[in-house]
């Protein structure tokens, strides 16, 4: 008998449970096996699972009070891996139903402990048996890939809850032991980005070890040959620690990935700073220093820090990289268009302000006039993006306004009105034409003539490439209002462009009739089509005349 075993517990049950262990949920016991908690586990709340090293002291009783075993009196606790078959089937399932520093009394039938025959002299056939037991820890393992070839044992729990997934970048250790514990090789803090291949023969191991690790957690990794060095035909351990995981985030407005986010340090708790929120952020570039105080979309800083502060943290530590000079020219840090620049960033502090749904209608209305006019500066100035965000804010404050006084009702739809309008405008520069004739039917759903609706919608047309809806809406402008001189302009532009299109389409629709046709019946089809095709441009240009 294996003198690792408490007397009796070794020879029954193994592999033909594994499935039932695998199925069962921890509290989920059968009726054959009674559960009495005796001591409570103080603060644990994780239980072991199938594979883990568990640890446990215990005291082993007939039904009568009798005792048969008791690895306290031997004063060694019994170590054996959990699931595995080494114990009795009802000390498999019993164990994973509790806590580090739990002690528990378990009355397990025959049928999960030594059945008809018993263990004589020990232990009589049919025998019900009382074990108590105290879990006192366990060493965490996983069979990386079902196999056994890569068996992953935590040797430090880590804090958290956050995990790292592939194409993450993560600051860790490894160390690569050959199997006489040997050092082969071993790296401190470097970076590394799952699923990247950039540690070679080892990669597929690390990514599976890193997936299910925690900030500051270590693991060691036996593995077989097929998971480790080919030069090292018997295998070897490879040690990992997990010491920070960078969390990578486009924070353009465009989300072009023109400025990504790289968290090096967390922040504190879970809100960042919002719109009209004072920030303090500290700024490290080109080698200076510096911390700024401004109001978060005032347009105080440039576009990249702007984006950048509302999605940190207090506390956060982070590095910028802006792939865009004009996102990035900041007088404040002497920051002038050029190509690449990088900013390391700590947001030391915010100034919280009243959230949307504390702000009472009256507040409402004044912070979306306020918030209206800093984005018609910002477009002023050129910062279309920025601008744009602006008046998004300003609409979140207006999805509901059903139980408005009617006065701050008629002010809301003004200022809902107004900002889709240069929402249209925004669109309409950053070359979004869907967006902006989106924007353009919102305000025409209340007011069909509104002739900046219309124009802006026109020109959305216009730039898409649709000549007839652009012809369309200028007509009625010039019909609103006959000397509008932008409008006669577009007109013009658009009955070219239609032109263009008319001399594509009758060139395409020859070459498709050369196929089929003589060439005297493909020149008279394609005039045809040419005639049915230019009639509207012709009365157009007949119009504006």
């Amino acid at each position: 008998m294996d003198e690792e075993m408490p007397e009796g517990l070794d020879g029954f049950g193994g592999d033909d449970y594994d499935e039932e262990m695998g199925m069962d949920e921890p509290d989920d016991l059968p009726e054959g096996i009674q559960k009495e908690i005796i001591t409570p586990a103080e603060s644990e709340w994780r239980m072991p699972k199938k594979g883990d090293e568990v640890k446990v002291h215990y005291v082993g009783t007939l039904t009568d009070g009798s005792k048969f075993d008791s690895s306290r009196d031997r004063n060694q606790p019994l170590e054996f891996a959990l699931g595995g078959g080494q114990v009795i089937k009802g000390w498999d399932l019993a164990v994973k139903t509790m806590k580090k520093g739990e002690i528990a009394k378990f009355t397990i039938a025959a049928e999960y402990a030594y059945g008809e025959e018993g263990s004589p002299p020990e232990i009589p056939p049919q025998a019900t048996l009382v074990f108590e037991i105290e879990l006192l820890g366990w060493v965490s393992k996983d069979d990386l890939f079902g196999d056994e070839g890569a068996i992953k044992t935590q040797l430090k729990e880590g804090s958290g809850w956050r995990t790292p997934n592939a194409g993450n970048e993560v600051l860790m250790s490894i160390c690569t032991k050959a199997s006489d514990d040997s050092v082969l090789e071993e790296k401190i803090k470097v970076e590394y980005t799952l699923s990247s291949g950039t540690l070679g023969a080892l990669s597929k191991v690390a990514d599976k070890a890193l997936e299910n690790m925690k900030k500051g957690e270590e693991v060691s990794v036996k593995c077989k040959k097929a998971y480790f060095l080919d030069s090292h035909p018997d295998g070897g351990t490879v040690e990992i620690t997990l010491h920070e995981m960078y969390d990578l985030k486009d924070v353009s407005f465009a989300k072009d990935k023109s400025l990504m986010k790289k968290q090096v340090r967390e922040g504190e708790g879970y809100e960042s700073p919002k719109d009209a929120w004072k920030v303090k952020l500290t700024v490290e570039v080109a080698g200076k220093s510096e911390t700024l105080d401004f109001t978060a979309g005032n347009g105080e800083v440039c576009d990249a820090l702007e984006g950048a502060v509302l999605e940190m943290k207090k506390g956060e530590r982070a590095i910028l990289t802006c792939s865009r000079p004009n996102s990035c020219t900041e007088p404040r840090l002497g920051l002038a268009p050029s190509g690449e620049t990088v900013m390391v960033l700590e947001l030391v502090d915010f100034e919280k302000q009243k959230d949307q749904w504390e702000l009472s209608e009256d507040e409402k209305v004044q912070r979306g006039q306020d918030r209206k006019e800093v984005g018609s500066n910002l477009f002023k100035q050129g910062r279309i993006e920025l601008a744009l965000e602006r008046y998004k804010k300003v609409m979140d404050l207006f999805n509901y306004i059903d139980n408005f006084t009617e006065e701050n009702k008629a002010k809301a739809k003004e200022l809902k009105r107004l900002c889709d309008l240069n929402k249209a405008a925004c669109h309409l520069k950053l070359k979004q034409h869907q967006d902006a004739r989106r924007c353009c039917n919102n305000v025409l759903k209340d007011e069909s003539e509104n002739r900046k609706a219309l124009f802006r919608r026109a020109q959305a047309a216009f730039g898409l490439y649709e000549y007839a809806e652009c012809l369309r809406d200028i007509k009625r402008i010039l019909e609103l209002d006959p000397d509008n001189r932008e409008a006669k302009v577009l007109y013009k532009q658009a009955l070219v462009g239609q032109k263009e299109e008319d001399q594509k389409v009758k060139g395409m629709f020859a070459k498709m009739c050369k196929g089929i046709a003589s060439p005297a019946k493909a020149n008279g089809a394609a005039e045809r089509a040419n005639g049915a095709n230019g009639a509207p441009s012709g009365e157009a240009e007949k119009e504006i005349e």
